[in-house]
């Protein structure tokens, strides 16, 4: 199963040290296109470590894993950052929808935390527009979405319910013993291929759900999402939006996904709002050693939008740490254990971060 974005970089992260890593935030903002200045300051800066590099077989590896990287990048609509991070056995370039200032780091480490905490801070989804005659799959960051590849084994089942259904339709309809026979054979295969093809939808959907750990959202054809949610009622968060055409435009796509995760924020902000009136004050260190303990609830983080804490405050350390800010390391431990985190404007919460657990 392709990851999601989220994952690809919490995996970046959780990377042992490496003999040699480059990490690089690359900004688009007027162009949608890298500079080939930009490039070659990449090059320059790999060039340069690479020269005092000992080993010369990791050296190869990692002009090979370099040169991949930079193949993979393409034309994106600006704004966004090209992710781009290398070692002798990893090459990976995730484009996001946020913009950094260009950094080129060059050590035994990734430094991709930057992205990781920006994108705990944005709405995810995995969105899946199913039918018959297609299946879209989509990851949505923030307000915009990303085609996601679809898997083989969905190719397949849904090549075969399409050859199945052109077969039901090409069957002669005659009253005869053996035309009667043909005419059952091909609806059993149709059926059959059909009940594969969303055996594999129901298999994909419940791995974003549980394993990758981000909000489903479920368009099309209404039969088919009935089929494809059977034994996925409960889970959470699983939404189907019917009503939506098989060809709908990305935009209009895009239109229903903000408007379900807006109302959803809304519900959610209704829903543990209230609490807030009844919580006891906590300090952010006291939150964070809560975090850190095993919690009988996925918690509910609220935030004051521009509020920031110095991470060495939170945590007692001074060194290591990979935010200069605590509220970075306080909402990826909320997420982390599958909890929601509600940014509030000024004025609105009693205290700029509060913590409770429903």
């Amino acid at each position: 199963m392709e990851s999601l974005r989220l994952t690809r970089v919490r995996r970046l992260v959780r990377e042992e040290n490496a003999p040699l890593a480059l990490t690089a935030f690359l900004p688009l903002e007027g162009e949608a296109l890298l500079s080939a200045a930009t490039l070659e300051k990449l090059r320059d800066k790999a060039e340069k470590a690479l020269a005092k590099h000992p080993d010369r077989k990791e050296v190869e590896s990692f002009r090979t894993n370099l040169d991949y990287a930079i193949g993979q990048l393409t034309d994106m609509a600006p704004p966004g950052t090209w992710l781009i991070a290398v070692t002798p056995t990893i090459s990976e370039t995730i484009f996001l929808p946020f913009t950094w200032k260009e950094e080129i780091s060059i050590g035994k480490s990734l430094k991709v935390h930057p992205a990781l905490y920006a994108l705990y801070r944005t709405p995810i989804a995995f969105v899946a527009v199913v039918s018959e005659h297609t299946t879209r799959w989509f990851e949505n960051i923030g307000d915009r979405l990303f085609p996601l590849p679809l898997s083989p084994d969905i190719k397949e089942a849904l090549s075969q319910l399409q050859k199945a259904r052109q077969q039901v339709q090409n069957t002669n309809v005659d009253s005869s013993q053996f035309g009667e026979l043909f005419a059952q054979m091909a609806r059993s295969a149709y059926h059959m291929a059909l009940v594969k093809y969303t055996e594999h939808l129901r298999n994909a959907i419940t791995f974003y759900l549980k394993h990758e750990g981000v909000p489903v959202i479920l368009m099309g054809d209404e039969r088919i999402m009935e089929e494809v949610s059977r034994g996925l009622e409960g889970e959470k968060p699983l939404t189907l939006i019917g009503g939506i055409p098989e060809t709908a435009s990305t935009e209009l796509i895009q239109g229903h996904v903000q408007q379900h995760l807006s109302h959803q924020r809304m519900v959610q902000e209704q829903m543990y709002y209230p609490f807030l009136a009844y919580s006891e004050a906590q300090t952010p260190q006291e939150i964070w050693t809560l975090l850190n303990d095993s919690l009988p609830a996925s918690p509910v983080l609220f935030v004051e939008e521009g509020y920031k804490l110095p991470s060495s405050e939170l945590t007692g350390k001074k060194r290591s740490l990979p935010s200069e800010d605590g509220i970075d390391l306080l909402v990826a431990e909320v997420r982390e254990k599958g909890g929601t985190v509600l940014f509030l404007p000024p004025g609105r919460l009693p205290q700029p971060i509060m913590l409770i657990l429903p």
